[in-house]
């Protein structure tokens, strides 16, 4: 994926620096072009006769201009995301989100880096400190894809904590939130998560083959590395529990080549010298 070929082989400071010189670029490229149409409007209006049509006019064509250069600077924020679903490296994400801290001062911008940072930590194996981070959010109004991903945090860290009373917690609260949607999107997003909470509370519960139905037609639709990576730990841990020891070695091979920095990779190591004992 070329997006991602931009923050290969470089360091936080490097990708920060190459992502704040874009975003100075560009935000200096709006002023520029809201000061000529600033210019343009007092001129019309003073030695012109420009009416409240033609203002308008010229409103509608600065929207259109600036428009796409805003979809620009949201693309380039989001890219970021890809070091995490992408190129499985939390450790070097978090450290990104960290510095990009003191890049964005909006209020709006600075609560999604908090959140991202906070799922970076969940996949280098920070739970508590991820916990805390997300707790912490709770607080602020946040949209509601982002009031999705703080449940989606705190159920991940209660469960990986073994705290299972706290876990079920979240998931009344997720049920509740759900309830309340009334567009098919957003509906469509909170089913997600409550299937995502199913399949790991069967998993934890050692509910074996619920959880393989649950992660087997939901894998099909996965996309992202750190998607599939996470999703073959899980599939192998059932396979051991099943005898299925092929089938586990192959799920494991896979996330050890493509697991980066995520923490799965740990437990596949491990879960690999446990097949070797029994073979």
């Amino acid at each position: 994926m070329k997006a991602i070929t931009q923050y290969q082989n470089k360091t936080p400071e490097e990708i920060v620096q190459q992502y704040k010189k874009g975003l100075r670029a560009k935000q200096g490229l709006l002023i520029l072009i809201l000061l000529l149409y600033v210019i343009v409007s007092i001129k019309g209006i003073w030695w012109g006769d420009d009416g409240i049509a033609d203002v308008l006019l010229k409103l509608v064509i600065l929207f259109v201009i600036t428009f796409p250069i805003n979809i620009w600077i949201s693309w380039d924020f989001m890219s970021l995301n890809l070091i995490l679903s992408e190129a499985c490296d939390p450790v070097l994400y978090v450290h990104v989100m960290r510095l990009l801290e003191k890049v964005h001062k909006r209020k709006r911008t600075a609560q999604a880096i908090r959140i991202n940072k906070a799922y970076g930590l969940v996949w280098s194996g920070q739970f508590s400190d991820a916990l805390a981070l997300a707790e912490s959010q709770r607080k602020y109004k946040v949209s509601i894809n982002y009031q999705l991903s703080l449940l989606n945090i705190r159920f991940n860290c209660y469960k990986k904590l073994n705290d299972l009373e706290r876990a079920m917690q979240v998931k009344r609260e997720a049920e509740v939130l759900v309830s309340s949607f009334t567009k098919a999107s957003t509906q469509k997003n909170g089913q997600e998560l409550l299937s995502v909470m199913d399949a790991g509370l069967a998993l934890w519960r050692g509910d074996y083959e619920p959880f393989r139905r649950i992660e087997e037609a939901r894998s099909a639709r996965y996309t992202a590395k750190l998607q599939k990576v996470v999703s073959a730990v899980s599939l192998a841990d059932v396979d051991i529990a099943c005898g299925e020891l092929k089938n586990a070695k192959t799920h494991l091979e896979y996330a050890l080549q493509e697991g980066g920095t995520l923490y799965v990779v740990e437990d596949a190591r491990r879960m690999l010298r446990e097949i070797a004992q029994k073979e």
